[in-house]
């Protein structure tokens, strides 16, 4: 099954990610993924990081000023090396029991970016995988790269979406949260 975490830009999925992640990494649960923090300047989203959650680091992933060959979506350039880092990532994904990607986006809908990564492992006998997926492509995304998959969505927009996340078998099946 895929999971994923679905919401507006800017509406709090990475932070509540951070949550989950903060409450269940003592669980004794080997993590894999990453998280795309946002570096913030004057009031204004100046790029991303990337937070390794096995590593436990953060390093610059996408910004707005790059050169010319580099990856490039919207106003943002990806640094190639944290490109491909965060591939690899992905690819180690394999021997993780819970996997984190934030997130996927217009790149990867054109086939892009993460996913040639992500296609070598998601269809695959793998972790569970919680993709987030900002709300503006999801129908796209399902539609040209998920048809026919499993997949469970969560709403960032739910007010109880904390506890939905929390109590399904995504957490239940790998982590019991009342015993963090």
């Amino acid at each position: 099954m895929i999971y994923i975490l679905t919401g507006p830009v800017h509406y709090g999925k990475t932070g509540l990610l951070k949550k989950l992640y903060s409450e269940i990494k003592h669980s004794g649960v080997k993590f894999g993924g990453f998280l795309s923090e946002s570096v913030r300047e004057k009031n204004s989203v100046e790029g991303y990081d990337l937070f390794d959650l096995r590593a436990g680091q953060s390093i610059p992933f996408i910004r707005r000023d790059g050169e010319k060959s580099w990856e490039k979506s919207g106003p943002f350039f990806f640094i190639p090396e944290t490109l491909a880092l965060a591939k690899k990532i992905i690819l180690r994904g394999r021997d993780s029991e819970f996997f984190i990607v934030d997130e996927v986006g217009p790149l990867e809908v054109a086939g892009r970016g993460l996913w040639p990564a992500l296609e070598q492992v998601l269809f695959q006998t793998s972790p569970p995988f919680l993709l987030v997926v900002r709300d503006s492509i999801l129908d796209k995304f399902l539609k040209t790269k998920l048809q026919g998959e499993e997949i469970k969505i969560f709403d960032i927009k739910d007010k109880d979406i904390y506890s939905q996340m929390t109590n399904s078998e995504l957490f239940i099946k790998d982590v019991d949260m009342n015993d963090t």
